[in-house]
């Protein structure tokens, strides 16, 4: 599912997994943004896209987009960082 391995997903889907009420907003983005992942000709995941995450803060009704943005890019880097050392 998303390209993203089950151990991955089971820990974000885990009743203890803990998110501060502040950075709520940006992971609900960052899910929302699931299927915009750009891939390498070789397959591997390179970020999210940024056109399309643009467009989800705009549906979903962000507010401060420079902050979600911000912190949007933090859960991409710390998923992308999870994948490459899962790969290894």
């Amino acid at each position: 599912m998303f390209g993203l391995p089950r151990d991955f997903l089971k820990a974000a889907r885990d009743p203890t997994f803990e998110v501060w009420s502040e950075n709520w907003q940006a992971l609900e983005v960052f899910t929302a943004c699931h299927t915009q992942w750009r891939v390498s000709p070789m397959g591997s995941l390179n970020g999210l896209d940024y056109t399309a995450l643009e467009s989800v803060m705009r549906l979903t009704g962000v507010e401060d987009v420079p902050v979600t943005f911000h912190k949007v890019r933090l859960i991409e880097q710390g998923a992308l960082s999870e994948l490459r050392r899962q790969q290894r």
